[in-house]
C-alpha cells in the first residue's frame, strides 16, 4: 500500500495533472513529471508488523488518512483566502504541520529501530530470571516465551509511540494559538518548490521569536507567528521566494517538487546541504535502554 509521507492535497498545487518530481539519485537530480497520489510516498512504510493483514495498515487508513482529509479542507480554505478558524479544522491543520517532522521514512525507521532495540534489551535483561524460575515444559528461553504469548509487540508499540507523538505534540497548541498568514509571493522570479522536508523552523517554539513556514502552492507560503510581523512584509516577492526556496531544499533528504524543471540546477546544488532534524538524541537513546534494562533512566537519579 502507497503511505504518502507528502500527500496528494498537499502536492496538487504544484501541478494538475503532474507535479515535476525531483529526486536525487547517486548524487544527480532527476526530474520526472509524476501525478501527485504517484510521489511522495514509500510503499508499507507505515504497516505495523506483529499484526494480522487486516489491521496492518491502520495507522495510514485510521490516523494519517483522517488527518490528511482534514488538513486537505484547512489549506484550501487558506488558498482561497480564508484562515480556519473552526477548531476541528485549525487543529488538523496544526496537527499535520506537527506530523511534518515525524512522517518520513528515516524516521519511521528509527523509531521502528529504536523500539525493537529497547524490547531486545529489556527482554535480554530478564533471561537469567526466566532461567531461574522457569518448569518443565516451558519456552527455553525469555524471548520466545513473550513472543508466543504477546507477539512481536515492537511493531504495535513502534507504530503507537508514532501515532502518540504526532497527536500529543506540545506543538499543536502552540501552532493554533500563533497568528497565521498566507504570505503571496505570486510575481517571484521563480516559483516556489517544495520538498520531502518542507517546514521551515528556525526556532523553538518556546522562543517568542519562533515562527514555521510552509508553502501551500507555487506562490503561496503559510507563515505562523506569535505576532503579525509577517502581515507586513517589506522584502521584494523574489527574495522571499529566493530565501524560502533555499531552506526547503537545503532540508530535503530525497525529494523536491515543483511545477517544472526550471530550477533542477538549483536544487542538485542545494539538496541536503542543511543536516537532518535529531528526534532521538545519543542520550535519550541510552537512558530509554537503561530503562528497558530496569536500570533508571536518569543515572543521577538511581
Amino acid at each position: 500500500m502507497k503511505h504518502h509521507t507528502s500527500p496528494a492535497f498537499y502536492l496538487s498545487p504544484w501541478g494538475s495533472p503532474d507535479v515535476c518530481q525531483m529526486r536525487l539519485v547517486n548524487g544527480r537530480i532527476v526530474a520526472r513529471p509524476r501525478h501527485p497520489n504517484a510521489t511522495g510516498f514509500h510503499v508499507d512504510l507505515y504497516k505495523t508488523k506483529g499484526v494480522r493483514e487486516e489491521n496492518a495498515h491502520d495507522l495510514e487508513t485510521k490516523f494519517m488518512s483522517p488527518l490528511d482529509n482534514d488538513a486537505a479542507v484547512a489549506v484550501q480554505m487558506m488558498l482561497a483566502g480564508k484562515e480556519p478558524h473552526e477548531p476541528r479544522y485549525r487543529q488538523a491543520w496544526a496537527m499535520f504541520l506537527a506530523s511534518l517532522l515525524f512522517r518520513n521514512r528515516e524516521t519511521v525507521e528509527l523509531l521502528n529501530s529504536h523500539v525493537s532495540e529497547m524490547w531486545a534489551e529489556g527482554t535480554a535483561a530478564l533471561e537469567p530470571v526466566w532461567e531461574d524460575k522457569r518448569k518443565d515444559g516451558d519456552a527455553p528461553t525469555f524471548a520466545e516465551a513473550t513472543r508466543a504469548a504477546i507477539g512481536d509487540r515492537a511493531g504495535i508499540d513502534a507504530s503507537n509511540m508514532l501515532a502518540e507523538i504526532i497527536s500529543r505534540s506540545k506543538a499543536i497548541p502552540d501552532i493554533m494559538n500563533m497568528e497565521w498568514t498566507v504570505v503571496d509571493v505570486a510575481g517571484g522570479s521563480h516559483n516556489l518548490l517544495t520538498s520531502d522536508r518542507a517546514l521551515v523552523m528556525p526556532l523553538g517554539l518556546a522562543n517568542k521569536n519562533a515562527h514555521l513556514a510552509l508553502p501551500i502552492s507555487p506562490d503561496k507560503i503559510f507563515v505562523a507567528a506569535y505576532d503579525g510581523r509577517f502581515r507586513r512584509m517589506t522584502a521584494s516577492k523574489s527574495h522571499v521566494v529566493r530565501v524560502m526556496n533555499k531552506d526547503v531544499v537545503q532540508q530535503a533528504r530525497e525529494f523536491v517538487w515543483g511545477t517544472d524543471e526550471s530550477q533542477v540546477e538549483f536544487v542538485e546544488k542545494n539538496i541536503a546541504k542543511l543536516p537532518d532534524r535529531v528526534i532521538i538524541s545519543e542520550d535519550q537513546r541510552e537512558q530509554a535502554l537503561r530503562a528497558a534494562r530496569g536500570g533508571t533512566a536518569d543515572p543521577a537519579q538511581a
